[in-house]
């Protein structure tokens, strides 16, 4: 149990494990496809009411009934404005998740590489990370436990070169070497 709990902590992003928590703590990582073609598009169809995508995902994570939810390709906005949004959907639909959180992916964040080999740069596969937009498709956590955003370390900016025994680095060609990052989303 206590095994359990301390993994639970650690896939919270440091929750504070000394804190009295409950004897079982729910995490779902779901992909619930939320990425749009542009920046903003996603807080616009969230705000609407009219996205039936947006409803599905309501009713589907507030049936799921978890304490924390990990959402994948959910697209990033710097002050969490669709992700508060889509609590506050949630919070509506009777599951309530104060604590959020979220930083920025490498999806979109342009390498300065012809990475696709089409000969042009600044195409979504010349990004760090597959994107056409700086923060498309990122990761976000919803959580009804609070988070400790102060222990959160970020390892998004960690090169394949510098990991040690990869199996990647050494096919790579040397003018990538130096700019390719390890995620091409979020770690």
């Amino acid at each position: 149990m206590i095994a359990r709990l301390a993994l639970a902590c650690f896939l919270v992003l440091a929750l504070p494990c000394f804190a009295q928590q409950p004897d079982t703590i729910r995490i779902a990582t779901f992909n619930p496809d939320l990425s749009r073609k542009g920046p903003g598009i996603l807080l616009h169809d969230i705000l609407s009411g009219n996205d039936k995508q947006i409803a599905a995902v309501v009713t589907t994570l507030a049936d799921l009934n978890a304490d924390v939810l990990v959402l994948t390709a959910f697209d990033y906005d710097y002050d969490l404005v669709a992700l508060t949004a889509l609590a506050d959907a949630l919070a509506k639909a009777g599951a309530p998740y104060p604590f959020r959180f979220a930083s920025l992916p490498n999806t979109g964040m342009p390498s300065g590489l012809d990475l696709d080999g089409d000969g042009r740069l600044g195409g979504p596969a010349d990004a760090q990370g597959f994107g056409m937009f700086s923060g498309q498709g990122g990761l976000a956590v919803l959580s009804r436990l609070p988070i400790d955003t102060t222990g959160f370390r970020d390892f998004s900016d960690f090169l394949w070169q510098d990991l040690p025994g990869n199996l990647i680095a050494d096919s790579l060609p040397a003018a990538v070497k130096p700019v390719l990052r390890l995620s091409s989303n979020a770690h």
